[in-house]
Formats: C-alpha cells, structure tokens, sequence
C-alpha cells in the first residue's frame, strides 16, 4: 500500500501481489469515516487480482477533517459540499491519468455510494457499485429535509442538486449494483428504490440487493456479494 497525491487527488493505492491487476476498483469511503477505515477490506479485494484506489475526501481524512462531522449542522453545511467535490476531483484525475476507464469500478459506502453513482453516471466506466448510498440525489435531501423538518430546497440549492444527480444523466452501459438494508435509518432505501427504477425504465443492467433486518451497515454478507460481483464483472 503507498499514499499518492496524483493531479490534486490524494489516495491510497493497493495493488495485487504476484499477478497483474484485473480490474482497477475506485472505492469511496462514508460521512465522517476516513479512507485508512478500508485497508482491510481493500486488502481482500487485491487478494483476487484487483487494483484498489481509495480517495481521500475533503473534510475528511487528512484534508482538513471536521472536528465534529455527525453535529447536524455541519452535516447539513458540508454533506452535499463534499460529494460534489469529490465527483469532480475524480473526473479531473480519470481525465488527466493513464488508467483505463472501461476497466474500472466505482464503488462506495453511504455517502460514498453518492460519489460513486455521481461519478458513473457521467463517465464511461466497467460498473457501479452502491452499498447503503443513493444515485437519487434529489429525491434523498427532500427525505432528509422531511426528517429532519427543515425547509425546502430554494430554487438555487435544488439547480445544484440536479446538475450533479444522477438521475438527470443518461449512463454508460456497464453493470450496476446496488445494496442496500431494508431497516436503514440513516440513508432510506426508497431513494435507492427510486434509482433502481430509473436504471430500470432507462434499460440499464442494474441489479438492486435488499438485505431484510439490515440497517445503515456494509456487513459481511454485502461484502461477500460484492466480492462475487465484482468476479463476475472481472469475466465480462
């Protein structure tokens, strides 16, 4: 594992041991997590032959990190803020390195399945892979506005919104999955469900997994369903 900082994109880089790499895999980390949290889980995938990059994101990890992420204010101030920006480091570094993006995934946890549906959806890559997250931007902050009671989008916060939601983008044609926890509190899987079904009418290839007495979690029965995903992707 080596840290690199590439065209302003800072990350962990994890390559396979004795072979050379099938697929490259771009894996986002969550809301108040922090990139070195998947090391582990990194290190398992490069077990099957995978090139792993895990980014650092802003306002986490070493790039100036809040001190207190999950206080609400900050969440409301910064959550959006966050996924944005690392949407667009991550189309700047696709664009500027030399990696092949028709051989590469891109995968998050919770807020980290924000930024990677973001990014899918505007970029020609291998697949998507979504755990506990959401490709229905829009759809999820009037949910979290409605549980939170807040107000609604203005009209300039709802315009920003849409130009990165991916529902407002046509997608390539790789293969998507989404996971998801029937019992999440956190990030409600009727946005997920709402994304799952644009893909579908849009004819896209997108399997949606529901996992029945599961909350806002990436268990080891998700880990492993991804793992054979992702052989069956590396096949393809």
């Amino acid at each position: 594992m080596i840290k690199m900082f590439d065209h302003n994109f800072s990350y962990y880089l994890m390559k396979p041991f004795h072979t050379s790499s099938i697929m490259t895999i771009i894996l986002f980390h969550g809301w108040g997590s922090n990139a070195s949290k998947y090391l582990e889980y990194a290190s398992s995938l490069t077990r099957k032959g995978y090139t792993v990059i895990i980014p650092e994101l802003i306002y986490h990890d070493t790039r100036n990190p809040l001190t207190n992420p999950f206080n609400q204010k900050n969440m409301e101030t910064y959550f959006w803020n966050v996924i944005f920006q690392s949407i667009d480091e991550c189309h700047h570094w696709l664009n500027c390195s030399n990696i092949i993006k028709q051989n590469t995934v891109v995968a998050g946890v919770s807020m980290g399945g924000f930024i990677a549906s973001g990014v899918y959806a505007t970029t020609v890559l291998k697949g998507l892979a979504s755990i506990s997250g959401s490709g229905s931007f829009f759809y999820s902050e009037r949910l979290f506005r409605q549980a939170s009671n807040r107000d609604p989008l203005t009209n300039k916060e709802a315009t920003k919104l849409k130009m990165y939601d991916p529902m407002n983008h046509v997608h390539g044609d790789g293969e998507i999955l989404l996971l998801h926890g029937e019992q999440d509190q956190i990030i409600s899987i009727k946005a997920q469900e709402d994304y799952f079904a644009y893909l579908t009418n849009k004819g896209k290839k997108a399997q949606f997994n529901r996992y029945k007495d599961v909350e806002h979690e990436f268990t080891t029965c998700m880990q492993t369903d991804v793992l054979n995903w992702l052989e069956v992707q590396a096949a393809r």
